[in-house]
């Protein structure tokens, strides 16, 4: 039987239309790439950007001069950190008691500036740990509403404690506010939840100090917040 040369012909023809158009989207495919990667990059490099003006933005001041608290998460009562320590203060060596910062305790009746509040950390165990970070503290109303700080944008650093030592204090800045004052919604406290950093144990306090408290628990740049621990 004899074989079709045209036939052949074009049959080889069809071939190699095909490879060709399979090279053209392979490169098609590659050019796609590498514009997605490169679109993406600029994406990434505009999120960073965004991500920059909000860190700066956390910053604020209020537009009467009282510091707020960043934009960030609330403390809440569990407040545990994606890194441990074995070194770090648990919860039940610690002993918690309201102290004194910046001259003394949080007067109440001024409703014209922000007031300071302090929980003192005493070393009651055996050994030597350290503190680093933000306690958790929320706010128990008479009500029995809760209200869970924000953080300051201040930076932690590390408390190192030994046996017997007290120097470690939370601080609270918090804007008192007349129970009676128009226009306001006043919090009135009666506990204090407090959890040291990266423990999800707290211990419970009778707030001593009376008043209220201008009620900002849904803003995002309140008030009344919680700084890292410091040295008092």
């Amino acid at each position: 039987m004899t074989a079709n040369p045209h036939r052949a012909v074009r049959c080889t023809a069809a071939v190699l239309a095909v490879i060709a158009v399979s090279a053209g989207a392979a490169a098609c495919d590659s050019s796609s790439s590498r514009a997605d990667a490169h679109s993406g990059a600029a994406k990434d490099s505009s999120s960073g950007r965004q991500g920059g003006s909000q860190g700066a933005a956390q910053h604020s001041f209020a537009a009467d001069g009282k510091k707020t608290a960043q934009q960030g998460p609330r403390t809440g009562a569990v407040n545990v950190s994606s890194v441990a320590t074995g070194k770090r203060c648990h919860t039940g060596e610690l002993r918690y008691s309201w102290g004194s910062a910046h001259g003394g305790a949080p007067d109440m009746n001024d409703t014209t500036d922000q007031q300071t509040a302090a929980v003192r950390l005493e070393n009651s165990g055996g050994r030597t740990c350290t503190l680093r970070g933000f306690p958790g503290v929320r706010l128990i109303s008479e009500s029995g509403d809760a209200w869970d700080l924000r953080r300051s944008a201040d930076k932690p650093s590390t408390i190192t404690l030994r046996p017997g030592d007290d120097t470690a204090l939370i601080t609270m800045s918090i804007l008192p506010v007349a129970k009676n004052a128009p226009d306001t919604k006043p919090f009135v406290p009666s506990k204090v939840l407090v959890t040291p950093p990266d423990e999800t144990s707290h211990v419970t306090l009778d707030w001593p100090y009376g008043g209220a408290i201008l009620d900002q628990s849904g803003a995002t740049h309140p008030g009344t917040f919680v700084n890292p621990i410091g040295v008092g």
